[in-house]
């Protein structure tokens, strides 16, 4: 049970850091061009790039 608990933690961790850095860099980058920045979308970016990042995910069991 333990074990379960301390994997969801740093399941939850992960994505976390995850999205913040995604939004920090989107942050940056509307910053620099002078657009609007929304949290929404920021969230939608990171949505997208975990979804493209599990389906395209290397099946190599060598690394």
């Amino acid at each position: 049970m333990v074990d379960l608990i301390a994997t969801l933690i740093a399941l939850v961790v992960y994505c976390g850091l995850s999205w913040l850095v995604t939004a920090g860099i989107i942050k940056l980058i509307t910053l620099c061009f002078g657009w609007p920045f929304s949290l929404l979308t920021a969230t939608g970016i990171w949505l997208i790039l975990a979804l493209a990042r599990s389906v395209f995910k290397s099946r190599n069991s060598d690394k």
